[in-house]
């Protein structure tokens, strides 16, 4: 086995480390940062624009933003953004306004469903009251009574027991259904 001897020669002296400093990249400065961040929105700043391709009258061909000149034959290399909507503010607010509409309306609907409810709510109450005299009225067996404006009892004879029975078919006619 052969062994080399171990040569050593003169290092060059090595820079200390700076301090506070984990490793040692390049210090990047902000200029060459800003200078890139430039460069790259000048790139793509034009790339919304359509580009047009034709000849001119040498023969050489010409790449450029802007149209050329009616009477030469041109390529467009790429189709231009869709233009903005100039109404689109209004046509926002007249949105915002539907939205609203329909909301009011919405409230409106749900408060006279609850309006019908409460309604329907009452006269099955006062069927289901008028139902109940009506059955008491027909009991013959049972002596019945009303109160007069001095709260003395009064017994129902039968000419009043017709009239309560037809008042209270008229009620249950008017609030009971079907």
């Amino acid at each position: 086995m052969t062994r080399y001897p171990i040569v050593q020669t003169a290092a060059a002296p090595v820079a200390p480390r700076a301090r506070g400093r984990a490793h040692c990249a390049p210090r990047v400065h902000w200029r060459s940062v800003l200078t890139v961040a430039l460069g790259l929105l000048m790139a793509v700043a034009p790339a919304g624009a359509a580009m047009y391709k034709w000849l001119d009258a040498n023969g050489r061909v010409v790449y450029s933003d802007q149209p050329p000149p009616a009477n030469v034959k041109s390529e467009i290399l790429k189709e231009p953004p869709p233009r903005a909507n100039p109404n689109a503010a209004k046509d926002l607010v007249n949105q915002e306004t539907e939205i609203k509409l329909r909301e009011k309306k919405q409230a409106e609907e749900a408060k006279n469903a609850d309006k019908a409810r409460a309604d329907a709510d009452r006269r099955r109450e006062i069927c289901a009251q008028a139902l109940g005299q009506l059955k008491a009225l027909q009991l013959e067996s049972a002596n019945l009574y009303r109160f007069n404006d001095k709260g003395e009892k009064v017994f129902l004879d039968d000419a009043a027991r017709r009239n309560e029975t037809e008042q209270l078919q008229q009620v249950v006619r008017e609030n009971c259904p079907g």
